[in-house]
């Protein structure tokens, strides 16, 4: 068996390898809790050595702690479940069965998945070598999955760690005025989906406008795809050449619905992300062809200044966390708290996602 040791904790760029205890109440015996530090998360749930647990202990254990571990989720934004016995899709099938589910699912989301076993979907088909910026999930619709939940079937052998941070943490340190004016104003969203068929055709996504509408959708049809749009309270427009361009506004902040904290969930500040040195000529090529380019935009069609959007990725930057995973580790986050991505990676690499509510 391969042992496989944890790599410094990170955070901004910093690297400590120490730990907090953290007391566990309402687990039962066989666990013990810690953070890597105080005030940041997420916290790892790990088993007691020897761990002797069968999986079906692991998801009685589960059933019957499921409120403690919802409160948990809560007071520290994050959960990380290690040691235990969970191998395969089915088997973290049969344990995000156990938490109620995001009934809208990931219909019409931006990354490209495809289905693994009920309730479980890919973590995303975007290549490799591109890092995935801290987000929250589906931080560009309207309706959004309260939590998360990460299983690793197997971690890459360099990089490829799912970097989290605090959402907290990025509040406190986003300036006043930028705060105000993000209170103040609505979203814009136009996003653009491929002609039905388009990601079939490829392994791996180099850019997420080439997912086809029906990749997105799972579905083959289109009235299927208004349909879902209609009830999300979103513009679908079909163009031309066969793809799908949704148009959809929303608030630039949104309150967790338990403690009524305001976060940032949207991506104001990502419309240049596709323009870097090595994929600027294909977004250009892209948009160009589009009747409605994509972007994000304040409901008066202007966007963030270039400092806004500079002060905002210097903050994600700053609260960036990432540590090694290991083969049947389960993290599970509430979207609101705490933003989540991924680092570029190199040789196989397996998480799977399961979308609570």
């Amino acid at each position: 068996m391969t042992v496989v040791v944890d790599a410094p904790y990170q955070h901004g760029g910093a690297i400590t390898a120490g730990k907090v205890e953290v007391e566990l109440m309402g687990l039962g015996g066989g666990v013990h809790g810690w953070k890597h530090a105080a005030k940041t998360p997420p916290l790892f749930i790990e088993t007691e050595e020897p761990a002797d647990w069968t999986l079906d202990d692991f998801l009685s254990w589960t059933e019957h702690s499921r409120d403690r571990l919802d409160a948990l989720i809560l007071e520290h934004g994050g959960i990380v479940l290690r040691g235990f016995p969970m191998a395969t899709p089915s088997e973290f099938s049969r344990f995000a069965a156990i938490f109620p589910p995001y009934k809208a699912g990931y219909v019409g989301g931006k990354s490209p998945r495809k289905k693994v076993a009920e309730g479980v979907l890919e973590s995303t088909r975007l290549a490799e070598n591109y890092k995935i910026i801290l987000h929250s999930e589906m931080a560009y619709m309207k309706r959004y999955p309260p939590r998360i939940a990460f299983f690793c079937r197997q971690m890459a052998e360099e990089g490829g760690e799912t970097i989290i941070g605090s959402m907290h943490e990025f509040m406190d340190l986003l300036p006043v005025d930028l705060r105000e004016k993000l209170v103040q104003h609505r979203v814009r969203v136009i996003r653009n989906f491929s002609p039905r068929g388009n990601t079939a055709r490829a392994v791996v996504v180099d850019h997420p406008e080439k997912i086809g509408w029906d990749d997105a959708f799972f579905t083959q049809s289109e009235a299927q795809v208004d349909a879902h749009c209609l009830a999300l309270g979103i513009q679908s427009i079909w163009n031309d050449d066969g793809s799908l361009t949704l148009i959809e506004e929303m608030d630039a902040v949104t309150p967790h619905p338990i403690t009524g904290k305001l976060f940032y969930r949207n991506n104001l500040h990502t419309n240049e992300n596709w323009n870097t040195p090595e994929t600027a000529a294909m977004t250009a090529e892209i948009r160009g062809g589009q009747k409605y380019p994509s972007g994000i935009f304040l409901e008066d069609g202007s966007t963030l200044t270039p400092e806004e959007v500079s002060k905002i990725k210097q903050i994600w930057a700053r609260i960036e966390l990432a540590w090694r995973w290991r083969n049947g580790d389960i993290m599970i986050l509430d979207n609101l708290q705490v933003a989540h991505g991924r680092n570029p990676f190199s040789g196989p690499r397996e998480v799977l996602v399961a979308l609570f509510a």
